[in-house]
């Protein structure tokens, strides 16, 4: 554990430098030509609703929660001296479930964090997670679970945890790979999508039923050497369930990719100088993502077609400095 920290738009290496090559078979479509650093027109906000979980700044500090125009912002954490971050919206928008640098849980070193549920009406905390912490907490968008990476309470390595969201009848998710995180459930909370390596560093996208039956593998990024330079990592299913957003490491950043469920037709999204990560595949079909320029310490947020087309910026993440990860919950349908 702790070989990936998703912060502020980077996936940073605690022990390896985690890049990615590109899918074998992924190749760009001739209607994605998105040249890097251009201005693009802001979100109409008669497009969007909702609202926003997110940390603001470079580095991450306590949570903050915005209505989808950026009006009625409010700290819903106080992280002091350190930091809270990832947050995920439970599905009927009450709670948020996010990662704390709050506290000590592993005497090894592993990069663990803690797993709290914070309320966002009253703002009462509760930790979830075990002892020992996790990483990458996901809440399941039929509400019952939330999953995230821990460590093998018998060995070695790393599992995928899931619990009720009061942290009760945790249950231990045996991986197929030597690691496994940057976990996305799909939207029948069925399966699990998550990045995976045999011990190499070459991280892979996995899909897997949430009970841990019937893993398959999904991407297979050309290994690139020295070990741990290499891979994809997932971010979010389509509403439909038939596809994977993933992000798929350059030597030079990273790009966006889109793959079936079943592993067929990966192609690639984005051509932008600098590094892409998703964060959202919102129920309307829309895909919401960061972009981080070329020595830039801070990204841009942008909103565009599943396809990759009609990018266009959101101003109002831009303007309170939001850092990477986001969740945007869009709310109910019907």
């Amino acid at each position: 554990m702790g070989v990936r920290l998703k912060i502020c738009g980077a996936v940073l290496a605690a022990s390896v430098l985690v890049g990615s090559a590109l899918h074998a078979s992924s190749k760009p479509r001739e209607n994605v030509t998105n040249a890097s650093d251009r201005d693009y027109p802001a979100a109409k906000l008669s497009t969007l609703r909702g609202k926003i979980a997110y940390s603001p700044g470079v580095h991450a500090h306590s949570l903050w929660v915005m209505s989808f125009d950026g009006s009625h912002r409010r700290q819903i954490t106080h992280a002091g001296a350190h930091a809270d971050f990832d947050p995920d919206w439970s599905p009927d928008g009450k709670n948020i479930v996010f990662r704390t640098e709050r506290g000590r849980y592993d005497s090894n070193n592993t990069g663990a964090q803690g797993i709290f549920v914070v309320n966002t009406k009253t703002l009462r905390e509760r930790q979830i997670q075990p002892r020992t912490g996790g990483l990458f907490p996901a809440w399941a968008p039929d509400g019952k679970r939330i999953a995230f990476t821990g460590l093998n309470p018998t060995c070695c390595g790393e599992v995928i945890v899931t619990s009720k969201p009061d942290g009760s009848d945790k249950r231990i998710v045996k991986l197929p790979t030597a690691a496994g995180e940057c976990l996305a459930w799909s939207p029948d909370s069925t399966k699990l999508a998550f990045c995976g390596h045999q011990g190499d560093g070459n991280w892979a996208v996995w899909v897997m039923n949430a009970d841990g039956s019937n893993p398959h593998q999904l991407t297979h990024p050309r290994a690139i050497e020295p070990a741990g330079t290499g891979g994809d990592s997932p971010s979010a299913w389509s509403p439909d369930g038939k596809q994977i957003i993933y992000w798929s490491w350059q030597p030079a950043g990273g790009e966006l990719f889109v793959v079936n469920s079943d592993g067929s037709d990966a192609h690639q999204l984005t051509h932008w100088d600098g590094g892409d990560e998703a964060t959202n595949w919102l129920p309307d079909g829309r895909i919401v993502f960061v972009h981080t320029a070329p020595n830039a310490l801070l990204g841009r947020w942008y909103i565009m077609n599943g396809d990759g087309t009609h990018v266009e910026s959101l101003p109002q993440l831009n303007r309170v400095k939001a850092g990477n990860p986001i969740d945007w919950f869009w709310g109910r349908s019907g």
